[in-house]
């Protein structure tokens, strides 16, 4: 599974997953790259929220 976003040049976010929309949400180990607007992630059988945080 991918997933991308839309981000301008010098901003650069970390992917948190989540079983639902109220948490916990926990980082994603396979976090983006710094400029970098897109992640592979395997797919599982289990239903997951995912949300973008600032990264520093």
């Amino acid at each position: 599974m991918q997933i991308s976003w839309p981000a301008p040049a010098g901003v650069n976010y970390s992917v948190e997953a989540a079983p639902t929309v109220l948490g916990p949400w926990v980082p994603v180990n396979n976090t983006a790259q710094p400029g970098m607007q897109q992640i592979s992630l395997p797919a599982s059988a289990w239903m997951q929220c995912f949300r973008l945080r600032p990264a520093p």
